[in-house]
This record gives structure tokens, sequence and C-alpha cells, in this order.
């Protein structure tokens, strides 16, 4: 197996880095490049980048954050979302050879998450505890436990069909009575993401996300389009804003990779409203992801079993109207050397 480990990674070796996560069925947008300035945005941390070729073919890759102390970096590589792979079968192999160069590089502790769903979890988390790594997954972590709708080519009367999604309709309905209306965010916008999720989390006595992301997630995704081979060019994320009485009481920021969109990150206000803020743009984004190319919109996670978190699971239950059945990704491991 040929293998590349690097801090630059450009020429062929970018382009087949780019193609291979793209189309890769374990791909995920975290492990796309031009996610990795909003990935490091307000941390002390730097990115490697990670090939894995045998016989010339790319069967393995991953952007790895290495968390810094000042100038050096922390013997410390976290895989969000990856390593990516194109078949759950190589997740073994890929992760051993990832872990052998990971140790030439100085690094005590590797933790990973593929990006599998479903009944490819037990299949990919099998071959991780093979490889020697162990399930670390906290409640608070990345989620392991989502909904997902399935959206690919359906009118917006298909996906809003059934009783299960009755409460969503009524509920779409009542915010659009009431004179809510939401549009696509122009890049500036962001702003208007930041302050209310500041607020937010102010308010719930939690830390906010630096300006910086912000202005990563404006320059590194919602400014560019990348052109799949022999397509038009697709938006890797947009962002949603609902406005009532000419004041934002919402906004979300979606982001699409290959045939999966995922919800990111939201906020409301703390202004009273008798109807759901966040329901039309989330609506929004559901449409813009299917005419974007999306299969599956992965609402971006719900509570685990036993998870108590009154906050979490308030946001749950917005999200099961909009589906109601869980699903299981893989959870977050670790080894340590």
């Amino acid at each position: 197996m040929d293998l590349l480990w690097t801090s630059r990674i450009a020429g062929t070796d970018a382009d087949d880095y780019d193609r291979f996560v793209d189309a890769a069925a374990g791909g995920s947008y975290a492990q796309a490049r031009a996610w990795g300035p909003v990935a490091i945005a307000g941390r002390p941390a730097t990115l490697r980048y990670f090939l894995a070729r045998e016989g010339g073919r790319v069967i393995g890759a991953a952007m790895i954050v290495r968390p810094m102390a000042g100038p050096l970096p922390l013997p410390v590589a976290i895989l969000e979302r990856g390593p990516v792979v194109a078949d759950p079968e190589d997740v073994g192999r890929v992760v051993q050879a990832l872990v052998g160069k990971a140790r030439l590089h100085g690094v005590a502790r590797v933790q990973v998450m593929p990006y599998w769903a479903g009944d490819d979890v037990a299949k990919v988390e099998s071959q991780l505890a093979a490889a020697g790594f162990t399930k670390v997954q906290e409640a608070d972590g990345a989620h392991a436990v989502t909904l997902r709708m399935d959206i690919g080519g359906k009118a917006d009367d298909a996906i809003l069909a059934g009783k299960e999604r009755e409460s969503l309709r009524r509920k779409l309905r009542q915010a659009e009575k009431a004179g809510a209306t939401v549009r696509r965010g122009e890049i500036g916008d962001v702003r208007v993401l930041e302050r209310l999720y500041g607020d937010l989390m102010t308010g719930q006595g939690r830390g906010a996300k630096p300006s910086v992301y912000f202005e990563r997630l404006a320059s590194s995704i919602l400014a560019t389009r990348d052109p799949p081979v022999g397509g038009p060019e697709v938006a890797r994320g947009a962002l949603f804003v609902c406005t009532h009485d000419a004041e934002p009481i919402s906004a979300l920021f979606v982001a699409r990779h290959g045939k999966i969109a995922v919800f990111v990150l939201g906020a409301t206000s703390g202004a009273q409203r008798s109807f759901s803020k966040m329901v039309l743009p989330m609506m929004s984004a559901v449409r813009w992801a299917r005419d974007n190319g999306a299969e599956l919109f992965d609402l971006g996670g719900i509570p685990m079993d036993g998870d108590t978190d009154e906050k979490r699971a308030q946001i749950a239950q917005f999200k099961f109207d909009f589906a109601k059945t869980k699903v299981n990704l893989v959870g977050e491991h670790a080894r340590w050397f």
C-alpha cells in the first residue's frame, strides 16, 4: 500500500483526494478539503492529509485535525467523520495503515469516526475493534444517532405526504399564515446566524462559536461552488434566514456532500412567536438539498439512548416532525499507542 501523510496536499494528490472524497460512499462534508478552514476555525490546530493507494488506486483518504500547543502539534490526530473509504470492508486495513503512518509523525492517540450508517455500522465498528480502537462516543460529541428524510427526486407533496408528517404540514401552514417568510441567505447573512447562535448559547450558559468560524463558513463554503464531473456547478452549502415582522427570527446552515445534505447549525431568536420559528427555513433547506441532487437529508442528530439533556431532547422533538425512524451512525473510536 502506498501511503501519503502531508501538511500540504497539491497537484495530482489533491485532485485524487477531492475526487475520492466526493465520490466515495463513506464520504462526508467534514472530510472535504473545502471544510478544512472551518474545521479548525478558532482552534489551536493544524491540518494533515492522508491518502492510501493500492495499485495506483485510492482506497482511503482523511483530513486530520492536529491540535497544537503553541508552535508544536500535540500527539493527537482527530478524524472528523473519517477516514473516508469507498467500501466498508476497507475500513480495517485503511485505519491500520493510518495508525502506522501517524506513529511515525509523533501521534500517540488517533480518534476516528468513519461515516457509515444503518446495517454497515456493526461491520465497521467490528473492524475498528479488531484494529485496536475503543468506542469513546459521548452524549455531547459528534452525533451518532440521526434522523434522515428520503428526498431524492420527490416533489413537495411526496416529501410532506403521510400521517407521520401531519404535524409538519400544520406547522408550515401556521408559520406562513402568520406572515413569516424565508429566504436564501447571502454571504453577509452569516452575521445573522452568528448573532442568533451567540445569543442562544449565551442564554443557555454555553460557549458560542468564534467569529472566525462564521467568516470561514462564508469564504470557504458559501462563496465557492464546486463543479462535479460532467454536471452543473453545485454549492457545498446554503444558508437560510426566516423573518417575521421585519425581524430575523431564525437562521440555519446546511452542508451538501454527494447525495447527502446535513443540517449543521441553526438558531432562533428569543422573541416569542405563536408558531415554530425554525420550520420554514428547515423545509427550505430540504427543498434546496433535493434541487441540488441530494437523495437524503440528515437532520443533524438526535440524543442517544440514555441522554437526559433537556435541550437536546427539545431539539429532537422538532426534528421528529420531519422524520421518525432513528438511524445509527458509527460512533467515535480512539486508540492509544
